[in-house]
């Protein structure tokens, strides 16, 4: 019978002797997940070391090179269950040296908990760990203040380095970042609340795992089920197997199969369950259709109105895991979905380090290393950007030489082949994010003065002149603002539908509101960062508000009193604090161009 509860995915990641695997093996251990030959053994090998009581690291820390190290190599699932949910614990190492390991047990995980020891505070890894984590969008990243025995239990010490940490992640995106302090040893705060640390307003981290929203995640707005095999049990049926990785489908309602664009109505569907009415993500089914089209493995199906890109040549960033270097121009075999097709990596952009965040020039990429590159395809593939879908925005490359795994990547830019633009997706989308005082509005104006004079059918939506018409009677308090985001992505997507340059200038604060505008726009939609110092916008302060911000006279205001989540990776950064307006005008009007010219613009 097939378990009711929902499967949640964790990741852990932690620096060596932060305590991570002893917090897992305590996690484990409170939620009667260890069997009671495997605890026995665990039990014996402690004494065997020489070690007081049970040492809990050894349930995860399974090689013997792991144990003989006390460190983790290799990426462990670990399955544990509440009444609540089910869940799957990866267990992923922390070296440098295993970066790969570690992409690949955070790539699927809808929760992340970082682990950091409370004496000795956050590492080189550690920010490398949050770096991965906000890279590959882990929709929930829980980090674990560990060992707070260590400072006796002290809340200042706690405040002092979440403190610390949400300074030093400013630049990173994360859509939900939490806070727990605990002691794995002791087992305070892992899977019952602390009674040693009384001032804790939040859960303890089994509660936390079994109350964070993740359906979300687990269920995008896009319908997309990729076709593993078609099966012929008798005459009658022809079903098309596989697992919907994204949204919901009915039966009655009508889908296209990518490649073709053919269209066909679901006739049925049939699950593990038996017969059902609907299939949604997450969901093994076999479809079957009401009309005879061409598919097979590798096509996809989709809502007519909500396809996938079809490209054969777009941006992505991977992580290296071949042992022989990248090269530009060799052959590989791209798997995506269920689908392949040959490919080579045409650029290397730049390469990623990590731990500064700096984009580094390389020639080639070798194990463990992070980098953005441009893949071309032998022929087009349907993809969609990782951010708005895990499954068909991800990729692996394998050696055609060897047939080895060679990286690992998620789709990070996807312009449509020519042959496959449709005219609903002519139009652009130029959504200007910064703090208030940054340039946006300025660079706004040259930019549709200039397109217009070139005879360019433009629109431009200020965030002010919208909030003083359309929005107005919207105020400032969390959910007012994202709906002002949603009103104005909907007004540019319908705009762009009708082949205009729509150029939105707003300060958009937080990450998971320019998420909620590029998911609404689809593939039309590029991200402009004007980036300017706090003091230089506090300096020019034009309006005033600033001030007013400071004394308290304006609540809630962006860069005083409320945080603003900086792009990780906007498809264009202006730094306007070093570059003169015409100098930031140029560079934004050839981007213009350059991603016209992509998208077939006139």
């Amino acid at each position: 019978m097939v378990d009711p509860r929902p499967l949640v995915r964790v990741a852990t990641a932690g620096s060596v002797d932060d305590g991570k695997s002893t917090f897992i093996g305590r996690l484990l251990y409170d939620c009667d997940a260890i069997m009671d030959d495997q605890y026995e053994s665990v039990a014996r090998t402690s004494r065997q070391s020489g070690e007081e009581g049970v040492n809990l690291a050894l349930i995860t820390d399974g090689l013997r090179a792991e144990r003989s190290q006390k460190i983790t190599i290799d990426v462990a699932y670990r399955p544990f269950s509440t009444a609540r949910r089910r869940f799957l614990l990866a267990d992923t190492p922390g070296h440098a040296q295993y970066t790969r390991n570690m992409f690949t047990g955070m790539s699927t995980a809808d929760i992340a908990i970082l682990i950091v020891d409370a004496e000795k505070g956050p590492s080189a890894q550690t920010y490398r760990h949050a770096f991965l984590t906000s890279l590959l969008r882990v929709p929930h990243v829980l980090i674990a203040i560990n060992k707070m025995d260590l400072v006796s239990y002290q809340q200042d010490d706690f405040d002092a380095l979440c403190g610390q940490m949400r300074s030093a992640l400013g630049g990173l995106e994360f859509a939900d970042l939490s806070f727990a302090p605990m002691s794995a040893l002791s087992g305070e705060n892992v899977a019952t609340d602390s009674s040693m640390m009384p001032w804790n307003r939040g859960a303890n981290v089994l509660t936390y795992l079994e109350n964070v929203e993740t359906e979300f995640r687990q269920e995008p707005f896009d319908f997309r089920f990729p076709v593993q095999f078609v099966i012929r049990p008798n005459r009658t049926l022809r079903g098309l197997a596989g697992q919907a990785a994204s949204g919901t489908i009915r039966v009655g309602e009508e889908v296209v199969a990518m490649p073709g664009n053919q269209a066909a109505t679901i006739a049925s569907i049939r699950t593990p369950r038996g017969m059902a009415k609907k299939c949604s993500a997450g969901e093994a089914a076999v479809i079957e259709l009401a009309d005879e089209i061409d598919v097979g493995r590798g096509s996809l199906l989709v809502r007519p109105k909500n396809r996938a890109t079809s490209t054969s040549s777009f941006e992505a960033t991977i992580c290296w895991m071949g042992d022989n270097p990248s090269k530009i121009a060799k052959k590989y075999r791209l798997l995506q979905a269920t689908g392949n097709a040959q490919c080579e990596i045409a650029e290397l952009v730049h390469r990623i380090n990590p731990e500064t965040l700096h984009r580094e020039d390389s020639t080639s990429l070798s194990i463990n290393e992070i980098g953005k590159v441009v893949v071309n395809t032998s022929v087009p593939i349907w993809v969609d950007i990782f951010a708005r879908n895990r499954v068909t925005g991800s990729f692996t490359l394998v050696d055609a030489d060897t047939n080895e795994v060679a990286a690992a990547g998620m789709v990070t830019k996807a312009p449509a082949t020519i042959d496959d633009r449709s005219p609903k997706n002519l139009g652009l989308v130029v959504w200007l994010t910064g703090l208030s005082g940054s340039g946006k509005s300025t660079l706004a104006e040259l930019l549709a003065a200039s397109l217009r004079g070139q005879g360019v059918p433009t629109a431009r939506l200020d965030g002010d002149l919208l909030r003083a018409g359309l929005n107005r009677d919207l105020g400032f308090k969390q959910e007012d603002r994202d709906e002002n985001i949603r009103r104005t992505a909907e007004i540019a997507r319908v705009l762009a539908d009708q082949g205009q340059v729509v150029i939105c200038s707003l300060i958009s604060p937080l990450a998971a509101q320019r998420q909620m505008a590029r998911d609404i726009v689809g593939g039309a939609f590029v991200e402009v960062f004007v980036s300017c110092s706090l003091e230089t916008v506090m300096e020019r302060d034009t309006k005033g508000l600033y001030a007013k911000a400071v004394k308290g006279e304006i609540l809630e205001f962006t860069g005083i009193s409320a945080p603003y989540e900086s792009p990780l990776n906007p498809d264009l950064a202006l730094d306007t604090d070093r570059l003169p307006p015409m100098e930031s005008f140029r560079e934004i009007l050839e981007f213009v161009e350059v991603e016209r010219q992509r998208l077939r613009f006139l």
